[in-house]
């Protein structure tokens, strides 16, 4: 799992075989098609974890907030964090849903689990649905233009605009 993580990360899901994924990680043919009957399955499992470490770390990044307000603006400043430990590298479930053809609707629906999540976190947070909505479809313009442009900038300008105009 954690080769294929890897090579996910660095090389994109078609670009990855399974026979890549199987030599890099010294393990038997037989020994990874116990543990996963495809590249499919695979992928399934790698999105479930990315899930739950991904919350994990928002989670943490927002636990000592004091307000609404606070759980905001840490939020968007974990989406900074991240974006500096994997090299603006995006999100992994929209990278992912770039390569899918629409027959895998089991790592569709994972993928659009994982953003139906961020958005209630952004409700369950704000008590305006309108306003939480907009925040989340922030975080989501954010998450892809600082992969566009490699740089937080357009995070940092959220930021402030989520200071003076939203959450003011």
């Amino acid at each position: 799992m954690n080769v294929a993580i890897e090579l996910f990360h660095r090389q994109g899901y078609n670009s990855t075989g399974v026979n890549q994924i199987i030599k890099e990680s010294k393990v038997a043919k037989a020994s990874f098609y116990d543990h996963f009957e495809s590249k499919e399955k695979l992928a399934v499992e790698y999105l479930k974890r990315r899930h739950l470490v991904w919350f994990g770390g928002l989670t943490e990044f927002t636990c000592k907030a004091k307000n609404f307000r606070e759980i905001i603006l840490k939020s968007f400043e974990y989406l900074k964090y991240m974006n500096k430990k994997e090299d603006f590298s995006g999100c992994v479930f929209l990278n992912m849903l770039s390569e899918l053809k629409s027959e895998n609707k089991e790592i569709y629906e994972i993928i659009k689990s994982h953003k139906l999540d961020l958005q209630q976190f952004f409700s369950k947070n704000i008590a305006d649905n309108m306003k939480a909505f907009q925040i989340y479809m922030l975080f989501e313009a954010c998450l892809i233009t600082s992969q566009v442009y490699r740089n937080q900038n357009q995070v940092d300008k959220t930021i402030d605009f989520l200071k003076s105009e939203i959450l003011s």
